[in-house]
């Protein structure tokens, strides 16, 4: 599956409050991917995700490395080699990527989340472990449905996921 991911520019991203806080991270430190939900509502945009992020709790720009919306948009956060803001301890470690959204994921959602794990490990060239937050952080995110598929593998919905390839033909 092809990823289309809305640059910052095309869904108006503020840029970071502080430029030279900006902290590139080498694949070599990627470990893992992250999945969230925002806990909002489905028609919550980036750019209120991420004035919520810079202006109520005050960090240097949106936590999350990708978003994901129901139709299976990608929006672009912090980006691939970006520190993110969205698991303590797991911002190095971890690509975050978020469902705006609360328990409710679309096929589509799991969809483009999947691709981006593969494109991710792709860029790593290697496997990355699978997270829900809950799983590295004290929190109920990303809710019971996202994080049973989590913890199923990320599974490709049967109806859509004929031509993306299983982790060993990836890697191979």
């Amino acid at each position: 599956m092809t990823i289309n991911i809305v640059k910052r520019s095309a869904w108006n991203a503020r840029p970071p409050r502080d430029p030279d806080a900006v902290v590139k991270v080498p694949w070599s430190k990627r470990i893992e991917f992250v999945v969230h939900h925002t806990e909002g509502p489905t028609t919550q945009t980036p750019r209120e995700i991420q004035d919520f992020h810079m202006d109520e709790r005050g960090w240097n720009d949106i936590g999350y490395n990708f978003l994901v919306r129901d139709d299976g948009t990608v929006y672009e956060g912090r980006g691939w080699d970006v520190r993110g803001a969205h698991a303590t301890d797991h911002n190095v470690s971890g690509i975050g990527c978020s469902y705006i959204g609360m328990n409710s994921p679309t096929d589509a959602v799991k969809m483009a989340i999947r691709a981006l794990y593969d494109e991710a490990c792709a860029k790593a060239g290697r496997t990355l472990a699978k997270r829900a937050h809950l799983q590295v952080g004290n929190t109920d995110c990303p809710g019971t449905k996202l994080l049973a598929w989590v913890e199923a593998g990320m599974p490709v919905p049967a109806a859509a996921g004929a031509d993306l390839p299983s982790d060993d033909d990836r890697l191979a």
